[in-house]
C-alpha cells in the first residue's frame, strides 16, 4: 500500500477511535455521572406534583358567629398535550375567566403536563367556562378541581385581628397567620404523569391527613360594632391621621373588641393599603403623656410616700428643671394628690414622682406590663420602650412621671388601665379563647399567668380618684349618666425626628373602666394627630369613650348605679355561647350563664319599638334575634312589621325616628321574661339624660 494511502487510512482509524471515544466519554457521563440529574430532567418533562388546597377552619366570634370561613370554589386546569388547538381555547376562554389571551396560550403551549388556568372562580364564571363547549372532564384537555377560598362574611369588622389569607389559604396577618397551623388542613398531592400517547394522567399520591380546626376568638361581634362605629365617628370629626380603640374585660384579660382607623375590608384586602392593614393598638408606639400619670400616682401610693390627700405645691403651673420650663394649662396653686390627677397638673405629678426611688419606679413600670410584649396571640406586637436606668438623666424622673421618654402601645395602656380595675391584678391580654376540631370538641386556650402589680388597697384608692376624673376632672365628657365610671385623660406632643416635640402635632387618648364597684370593661381610645380644632385628649377622645361605654354596659346588661337593669349578660365562653344560641340559658349563679331568658331564633312577635331610644330598639330586637334598619333621629315613632307581628329569627325590623308625642312616655317592649318594663324603662332614661348632657 502506497504510503499515502496507510496515513490516510491511519488517519480515518484515529479520528474514528477519537470520536468513539469521546462518544463512550460522553454516555459515561450522562448514565454514570449525571444518572440522577438526567433521570430527575426526565422525570420533570413527563411528570409534575400538583398540590390541592385543604379545607381551612374558620375563625370564630366568643358567641360562635363566623368571621373568617372557606367556601367551595371550581378552579380551571387544562392538560396542554392534550389541547387540540389551544390558540382558540384561549380566544374563548379569555373573556370568560378575565385572563389575558396571551398569558393563558403561553399556558397551553407549555412543556408542563397541568397548569392553571384561573384558580377559586365565583360560580357565574364557572358557569360562563362550561357554556364554551370546550372538552371539560376526567381524561380531557381541560377540568375543574374544587378548592377553597377564603370569604369574611363580616368584611371590615375586626378585620386587623383577624388578618387574612391567601390565594393559597394560608395566612399571612393577624389570627390567620398566627394560628395558621391550626387553621390549615394539609393538602392533597397529585401526580400528573404524561403517558406514551401523549396525554395526562393525575394520581394521587398523598391524601389530606391533617382535618382543620377552627380557631374561637375572645371577640364579641357586637361589642366589636359599638367600637369600630364610634372610632370611626371620632377618627373622622377630629380629623386624626389613625385612631385605635380597645376593649376587654378587666378580671380575664379577654379582649372584646380591637378596632382601628384607618381599616380594610377583608374580602379586598390586596386593594388595602399598607396603613389600612395596620393594627395599631398592637403594633404602633407613642407617648402616652397623661395616662401615664396613673403609674406614677399608684406606684407612690404603693410605696406610702403620698398619701391622695397628701397636697402639693404646684407653682402657679410652672416648674423649672435643669434649664428645661415645664408648664400646666392652669396655674394650679396648691393641690392635693387626688386633685392632681384630676386636673392633670405636670408640675404636681413631677412632685410626687420626686418621692418614688428610681429603683422601685423602674420596677413598678414593669410590673404594669410596660418595656415587654403583653404575649397577645398577634403578630407583630411591639413591646414599646423604657429608658434603662443607667441612661436616665436628671431630667428623666420628671419626664416619665407625665408620660414622656416612654413609649408604650394601645393595648399595653388597656391592659394597665384593666390592672387598676382588677384590684391591682394584671392579667395579660388574649384574643383566643381556643379551637375546636370538626366533632366540636373544644380545646381551649391556657389561661395566661396573673401579675400582681400594687395591691388591692391601692387599687382602690387608684379607683376612688380616676372616678374623680370622669366625674368633676377633665374626664368630664367620657361620663354616662346613670354610672360609675373611672378613667384618665392624655394628650402628648409628638416627637418630630430631628426637632423634638411638635408644637402642632398631638396624640389624644382616654383610658378608663366600669361600673367602679364592679368593673366590666376596661379600655382605651387613642386618636393620633386630631386636626380638627380640638385637640385634647379631654375634648376629642373622652367622649367616643362614653359612647362606648354607654352602649357596651347597656349590651351586657349591667345594671346602672340609679336604676335597676336586668340581670348581667355574661360574655360566656364559646360553648356555653354557642348552646345559649340554641336553648334557653339556665339560671344559676355560675359565671357561664351568657344571659337570662331565651335567644329567640325561630319565629317570633316582633316587640312594641315606639317610645324607645334607639340604643334600647336595637337591644329589644337583637335579644330576639332580629336586625334593625333605621331613618331619622330621636325615639322610635313608628316600626315596621307593627307590634306584635310574627317575625321569622334572623328578620328584619325598619324604624323610624323622630320627636314623640309625650317624651316621658316609654311603653314596655315586648321582651323576654327576663326583661322586664321597668328595667327597660330605666335604661330609656338612662339614655334621655345622656342626650341632654
Amino acid at each position: 500500500m502506497e504510503p499515502l494511502a496507510r496515513f490516510r487510512v491511519a488517519s480515518f482509524a484515529v479520528a474514528v477511535g477519537i470520536l468513539a471515544l469521546a462518544i463512550a466519554s460522553r454516555l459515561v457521563e450522562l448514565q454514570v455521572v449525571r444518572s440522577d440529574e438526567m433521570k430527575a430532567q426526565a422525570r420533570r418533562q413527563h411528570e409534575q406534583t400538583v398540590e390541592i388546597g385543604g379545607e381551612r377552619g374558620a375563625v370564630l366570634d366568643r358567641a360562635g358567629r363566623e368571621i373568617a370561613v372557606s367556601v367551595a370554589t371550581s378552579s380551571l386546569f387544562a392538560h396542554p398535550s392534550r389541547v387540540p388547538d389551544p390558540a382558540r381555547a384561549a380566544r374563548l376562554l379569555a373573556g370568560a375567566i378575565d385572563v389575558p389571551e396571551a398569558r393563558i396560550l403561553e399556558r397551553l403551549r407549555s412543556d408542563q403536563p397541568f397548569v392553571w388556568l384561573r384558580r377559586r372562580m365565583d360560580p357565574s364564571m364557572a358557569r360562563a367556562v362550561q357554556s364554551l363547549g370546550l372538552p371539560l372532564g376526567k381524561g380531557q384537555p381541560f377540568g375543574f378541581e374544587t378548592e377553597g377560598k377564603r370569604f369574611y362574611p363580616q368584611g371590615q369588622l375586626a378585620v386587623h385581628a383577624v388578618g387574612n389569607a391567601n390565594i393559597d389559604q394560608h395566612g399571612v396577618e393577624g389570627i390567620e397567620r398566627r394560628f395558621d397551623d391550626d387553621l390549615q388542613g394539609d393538602s392533597s398531592h397529585y401526580l400528573a404523569v404524561r403517558d406514551g400517547r401523549g396525554g395526562t394522567v393525575l394520581q394521587l399520591v398523598q391524601p389530606a391527613s391533617k382535618p382543620p380546626r377552627d380557631v374561637v376568638l375572645t371577640l364579641d361581634l357586637d361589642l366589636q360594632h359599638v367600637v369600630e362605629r364610634e372610632l370611626e365617628r371620632a377618627w373622622v370629626e377630629s380629623g386624626s391621621r389613625a385612631a385605635a380603640a380597645i376593649l376587654l374585660d378587666p378580671a380575664t384579660g379577654q379582649v372584646l373588641a380591637m378596632a382601628n382607623r384607618p381599616t380594610a375590608d377583608a374580602n379586598r384586602y390586596g386593594e388595602a393599603t399598607p396603613e389600612g392593614r395596620r393594627n395599631r393598638a398592637v403594633v404602633d408606639q407613642y407617648e402616652p403623656g397623661s395616662t401615664f400619670k396613673v403609674i406614677t400616682a399608684a406606684t407612690a401610693l404603693e410605696l406610702g410616700t403620698v398619701a391622695p390627700e397628701q397636697l402639693f405645691d404646684c407653682q402657679n403651673g410652672s416648674i423649672s428643671i435643669a434649664g428645661f420650663r415645664i408648664r400646666d394649662h392652669h396655674p394650679y396653686g396648691v393641690l392635693s394628690v387626688r386633685q392632681i390627677l384630676e386636673k392633670s397638673s405636670n408640675v404636681g405629678i413631677i412632685k410626687v414622682g420626686r418621692t418614688i426611688p428610681r429603683e422601685r419606679f423602674d420596677e413598678s413600670i414593669r410590673k404594669f406590663g410596660f418595656g415587654r410584649r403583653t404575649g397577645i396571640e398577634l403578630p407583630g406586637e411591639r413591646s414599646g420602650q423604657i429608658t434603662p436606668l443607667s441612661r436616665w438623666s436628671v431630667l428623666s424622673p420628671a419626664s416619665i412621671s407625665m408620660g414622656q421618654e416612654i413609649a408604650v402601645t394601645a393595648l399595653q395602656v388597656a391592659s394597665a388601665m384593666a390592672t387598676v380595675a382588677n384590684g391591682g391584678v394584671r392579667v395579660p391580654p388574649r384574643v383566643v379563647l381556643g379551637t375546636r376540631d370538626a366533632s366540636g370538641r373544644f380545646d381551649p386556650a391556657p389561661a395566661p399567668e396573673p401579675v400582681r402589680a400594687v395591691s388591692e388597697r391601692t387599687a382602690r384608692t387608684m379607683t376612688g380618684i380616676l372616678e374623680g376624673v370622669v366625674a368633676r376632672g377633665t374626664g368630664t365628657k367620657a361620663a354616662v349618666p346613670g354610672y360609675r365610671l373611672a378613667g384618665k385623660t392624655g394628650t402628648a406632643q409628638k416627637v418630630v425626628p430631628g426637632q423634638g416635640y411638635s408644637h402642632s402635632q398631638f396624640v389624644a387618648s382616654f383610658a378608663g373602666f366600669g361600673p367602679v364597684d364592679s368593673p366590666r370593661l376596661a379600655g382605651v381610645l387613642v386618636l393620633d394627630s386630631p386636626s380638627g380644632g380640638a385637640y385634647y385628649g379631654g375634648q376629642v377622645a373622652a367622649p367616643a369613650f362614653g359612647r362606648i361605654m354607654a352602649d357596651a354596659l347597656a349590651y351586657l346588661r349591667v345594671p346602672p348605679d340609679e336604676d335597676p337593669l336586668p340581670p348581667a349578660r355574661e360574655t360566656a365562653p364559646a360553648p356555653d355561647a354557642w348552646a345559649a344560641r340554641r336553648k334557653p340559658a339556665p339560671s344559676g349563679d355560675g359565671g357561664e350563664v351568657m344571659m337570662e331568658g331565651p335567644v329567640v331564633t325561630g319565629p317570633g312577635q316582633v316587640p312594641d319599638l315606639r317610645g324607645l331610644s334607639l340604643r334600647e330598639a336595637v337591644v329589644a330586637l337583637t335579644d330576639r334575634g332580629y336586625s334593625a334598619s333605621v331613618a331619622g333621629s330621636g325615639a322610635v315613632v313608628d316600626q315596621t312589621p307593627a307590634p306584635g307581628s310574627p317575625l321569622p329569627g334572623g328578620g328584619a325590623c325598619a324604624i323610624r325616628l323622630g320627636a314623640p308625642e309625650d317624651p316621658s312616655a316609654v311603653p314596655a317592649a315586648a321582651v323576654s321574661p327576663a326583661h322586664p318594663r321597668k328595667p327597660l324603662a330605666a335604661v330609656a332614661r338612662v339614655a334621655a339624660r345622656r342626650r341632654t348632657r
